[in-house]
């Protein structure tokens, strides 16, 4: 997780909130109003929201563009749970709490590239003799089980995983 991240307040201007996110270097900074996260803004936000819309970003509040809740994830979850919660969710951001509180953010990339501020050992993804489903991070005992899951689970039964392609 990266511990160094943007935090800006509820009504504070889309442009100071892309500063801030340009000092801290973060592509997302947490909106706060009485020190308690109310949402988060994202690089994406700032682009699609006020940048494609043709506002002007020093007159638009974080908070008008904000998406909230923030999605979290306690600190002492594994990497495999902070995956399935985004994949379910959509989304390639989560706050990472210790005792409720905010303490670091985690992102898709982050965890792809490695590139994270705090270099901590990550815990398995996976125990060998078990396998988690990536998106709903059911336990599996086989590989054979997990196909068959992923498929009437999350693919609606087609198949596609035992060679099925007829349906395609």
């Amino acid at each position: 997780m990266s511990t160094s991240f943007a935090q800006v307040v509820t009504t504070d201007s889309v442009a100071e909130a892309a500063r801030t996110m340009q000092r801290t270097g973060s592509t997302e900074a947490i909106v706060v109003s009485n020190s308690a996260p109310r949402g988060i803004v994202t690089e994406r936000d700032i682009l699609y929201k006020v940048v494609a819309a043709g506002l002007n970003p020093s007159m638009v509040k974080a908070r008008e563009i904000m998406s909230s809740p923030v999605q979290t994830i306690d600190e002492a979850s594994k990497v495999g749970e902070a995956i399935a919660k985004m994949s379910k969710l959509g989304i390639r951001r989560l706050g990472v709490t210790r005792n409720g509180k905010i303490v670091g953010i985690i992102t898709q990339k982050a965890m792809v590239t490695g590139k994270v501020e705090q270099n901590v050992p990550l815990p398995e993804l996976a125990r060998p003799e078990w396998f988690n489903c990536p998106y709903c991070n059911a336990v599996l005992k086989s590989k054979e089980e997990l196909s068959k899951h992923f498929d009437r689970t999350h693919m609606g039964g087609l198949g596609l995983l035992q060679g099925d392609l007829s349906k395609w």
